[in-house]
């Protein structure tokens, strides 16, 4: 084995880290559900994930994508140990959190009585949206912290904070819901806002940087830039929106309300299980490779190890899905749903291609070319709409699965091909032995559950599902020594 410098510790800490706050916050999202369904009924949940989808939507639009843009510009900076540069990128950041604040606020307070139409039938919810636009200062500061500390790559107290914000808004807006019941629904989302920034601000000290003093005009022009690539991520995002709306209105035109249910129930458990890996890629892997992008050894390096990873831990998480899918659906649903299996069968098979699509991604926005990134975004949604599209007309919810497959399938050859072209990057034969292998025992799963049938498919997959994990840790341990990561671990619990 190599003896340069590794990442995979710190890239399992990471995912280890935020796939625990991944649980946790899922945790915290079932309680609160459950007590608010208990205190203000489905009537008060229904205007409480009204008023929320709102806010989200324009917040998706003024936010101008620049948090993303400016992790890439902080880590950059941090990575060259250039204290004025590092300042200087700060400054302009938090200058542009209150831009994006204001106009929030506006669009909120201008849109308000269309809001309220569009979203109630009515304008009687006009006032709830002025009130509501308030959340943006506090929400734009929060998400300002937050994103400096994954520029600085402060993983340690990101996931403090996350933690922390998750129990202090459920512990706030509870009694309220309480008191107010329906009418307490407004005051508990803009209290909770202004909460979570309270809990920012304590991890608000742990950023140090030098202090530069610019003023606004340098401000704005210093900014263009991360507003640029900034709008191209908002871009995608509202594509990436439009796109899920698209294909749920198509399947409840040609098809049935049932399926609508079924997909995003599907794709919810999907989504759940192997969040925790996204999530790490977002929060830990960017800012990572963003800090040494300039730096082509360093830069492949990171990206072959972080696949290698990603294929090694999804290798654990989605052979269990796979085997325990009834269960899950049980558990989580009802029995009702599930006619939704054999769609979330075949979603699963195409998780393993979208988390290297996602691993080389983020090279494309790392090195800022929002250019092709916003080109590669918009061919990608494309050519996933359309063959969802007529999948789903064609072979009904199971073909939206199979549509998955085949979209990840061609998103990665046509990430591979452009990376080799514009910055000659490829994966190393290690990664796609692990994706083969990966592959193959997920394959396995499903002819023995096919073929076998349930309950005898059970005995199968537990085989399957104990020789997969032995040899992922297997693979794990070649990379890193886990049993010193364990003592390590150990003697802290004892310490």
């Amino acid at each position: 084995m190599s003896t340069k410098p590794t990442n995979y510790k710190s890239i399992f800490k990471a995912t280890s880290i935020f796939g625990g706050v991944q649980m946790f916050n899922i945790l915290i999202s079932l309680i609160r559900g459950k007590a608010v369904a208990m205190l203000i009924g489905t009537a008060g949940m229904g205007l409480n994930g009204l008023f929320l989808s709102s806010l989200n939507l324009i917040k998706l639009i003024s936010s101008l994508g620049i948090a993303e843009s400016a992790v890439r510009d902080i880590s950059t900076a941090q990575a060259t140990g250039d204290e004025f540069q590092i300042g200087r990128i700060f400054t302009v950041f938090k200058r542009w959190i209150w831009i994006t604040a204001a106009i929030g606020i506006v669009i909120t307070i201008a849109f308000s009585p269309l809001l309220s139409k569009f979203s109630f039938n009515s304008y009687e919810h006009t006032i709830d949206y002025v009130w509501l636009s308030i959340t943006f200062v506090f929400g734009a500061l929060t998400g300002g912290i937050y994103t400096l500390l994954r520029g600085t790559r402060q993983i340690k107290y990101l996931a403090q904070a996350n933690i922390l914000g998750g129990i202090v808004g459920l512990i706030v807006a509870l009694p309220i819901f309480y008191f107010y019941g329906i009418q307490g629904v407004v005051p508990a989302i803009i209290i909770t806002a202004f909460a979570n920034y309270l809990v920012s601000l304590y991890f608000k000290s742990k950023i140090r940087h030098a202090t530069v003093e610019i003023d606004w005009k340098e401000t704005l022009e210093l900014g263009k830039p991360m507003v640029r690539l900034g709008i191209s991520v908002t871009i995608v995002n509202l594509l990436t929106t439009a796109v899920a709306f698209i294909l749920n209105a198509f399947i409840s035109k040609t098809g049935t309300l049932s399926d609508v249910g079924l997909y995003n129930a599907g794709l919810a458990i999907v989504d759940g299980y192997v969040g925790m890996v996204f999530t790490a890629m977002a929060t830990d892997y960017f800012p990572r490779l963003a800090g040494v992008i300039n730096d082509e050894i360093k830069w492949k390096q990171l990206v072959n190890e972080q696949a290698e990873l990603v294929l090694i831990i999804l290798g654990i998480v989605l052979v269990l899905l796979i085997s325990t899918t009834p269960l899950l659906i049980h558990i989580l649903l009802t029995k009702e749903f599930l006619a939704a299996q054999d769609f979330i069968f075949w979603a699963v098979l195409a998780i393993p291609l979208k988390g290297l699509v996602w691993v080389l991604g983020f090279i494309v926005l790392a090195k800022g070319n929002n250019k092709l990134f916003l080109a590669i975004e918009i061919i990608s949604n494309v050519i996933l709409l359309g063959f969802n599209l007529v999948f789903y007309k064609y072979y009904g919810i199971n073909g939206l699965g199979v549509s998955m497959l085949i979209s990840q399938v061609i998103f990665i050859v046509l990430l591979l091909v452009i990376l080799k072209v514009k910055f000659e990057f490829q994966f190393s034969k290690e990664v796609f032995v692990l994706l083969a292998k990966g592959m193959l025992s997920l394959i396995l799963c499903l002819i023995s559950i096919y073929w076998l049938g349930y309950p005898n498919a059970y005995f199968a997959e537990a085989v399957i599902v104990i020789l997969t994990i032995w040899y992922c840790v297997y693979e794990l341990n070649k990379r890193m020594n886990l049993k010193e990561i364990v003592m390590n671990l150990k003697s802290k619990i004892k310490g």
